[in-house]
């Protein structure tokens, strides 16, 4: 009953934090790099890591699992000063360099934080790894929230994956989190797809990427090799779209820090594909990601195999996005 009670109030307080950011309408002018055309509601992920936040420490004490070994305060500011700052931002764009200050100190507390509540001995590399692991999950995240329903519904089937496969590490802080920021997500995607009426906006998507990230290290940290390989194959087709992407601007001389509309995914909706297509591309992926990090942890496959299972997708995507732009050219990337 209480389990029921808190995941509705986490819902209800989602959907109307986001329904009341519509009303607010601080909007997101379409530019050259957008895929919408006309202005839209952003600040949609105020919702969602409000309900997050606010329902954490409920989820832990309703469900008594993981809360000795989580740092749940220090995991909040860090996630709090992220999201605050990246709010400013969707208000007030900021240089990239403030955006990436502010990634970088929720970074360090949060790790700070996991680190003095394992109590465990960890070296400087480590630390440097997981700040730097959580900056780019933040950033990846936020690269790919561009199209209707894309991120949000993959971050949605992460979570749903982690609650499942979180457990098999013996991490018992991953399952409450990941369920009260699967149903904080399901407040939201209602408003988002298929048609958007708001978006997530950098505090949603920074947000969101974070509490992967942190995810992440902790299954890595209680999983060893198998537990680093979760969140790697759950996410390998936001990575791969990332790192392809980057590279390809790297290699033919653009600059990687300007924003732009050349990821895959962009690049497949300027030929003319729809997001309902599309984003539900990105969930199978991840479900298949998911599935894979299982099938490992049961002895039906290998790691190697899993990964080229996940990633073979992700290669024939990007084979057909380049096909369809030359049967719909769309000019530069």
């Amino acid at each position: 009953m209480a389990t029921a009670a808190l995941s509705v109030a986490i819902w209800c307080l989602s959907a109307l934090l986001v329904w009341i950011m519509i009303r607010v309408r601080v909007l997101d002018h379409p530019v050259a790099r957008s895929a919408h055309a006309v202005a839209v509601p952003t600040g949609g992920g105020i919702g969602i890591m409000t309900a997050f936040m606010a329902g954490l420490l409920p989820a832990f004490m309703i469900w008594g699992t993981g809360r000795d070994n989580f740092p749940v305060w220090g995991f909040l500011g860090g996630l709090a000063l992220l999201c605050l700052v990246s709010w400013y931002d969707d208000i007030r764009p900021q240089p990239a360099a403030v955006k990436l200050l502010a990634q970088c100190a929720a970074a360090v507390t949060i790790v700070v934080s996991l680190r003095l509540s394992s109590g465990g001995q960890t070296g400087i590399f480590d630390i440097i790894a997981s700040i730097a692991w959580l900056v780019f999950m933040a950033n990846c995240v936020n690269f790919m929230d561009g199209l209707n329903g894309l991120a949000s519904g993959t971050i949605l089937c992460a979570c749903l994956m982690l609650a499942w496969l979180g457990p098999m590490t013996g991490a018992g802080a991953v399952m409450p989190v990941a369920l009260v920021m699967a149903i904080a997500v399901t407040g939201f995607i209602p408003f988002n797809f298929p048609r958007a009426r708001i978006f997530m906006g950098d505090v949603g998507s920074q947000g969101c990427g974070m509490v992967l990230g942190t995810l992440g290290l902790i299954m890595g940290h209680k999983g060893g090799g198998w537990g680093w390989s979760v969140m790697l194959l759950l996410l390998a087709n936001f990575m791969g779209d990332v790192l392809f992407t980057l590279g390809r601007r790297y290699y033919e001389g653009e600059s990687v820090m300007t924003a732009h509309r050349g990821h895959l995914y962009q690049i497949a909706h300027r030929t003319g594909l729809p997001c309902t297509i599309i984003a539900p591309l990105a969930w199978g992926g991840c479900l298949l990601g998911g599935t894979m990090a299982w099938m490992v942890r049961a002895g039906l496959v290998s790691l190697p195999l899993a990964f080229v299972l996940a990633l073979g997708p992700q290669v024939a995507w990007a084979a057909y996005v380049i096909y369809r732009t030359r049967a719909h050219p769309i000019g530069l990337w």
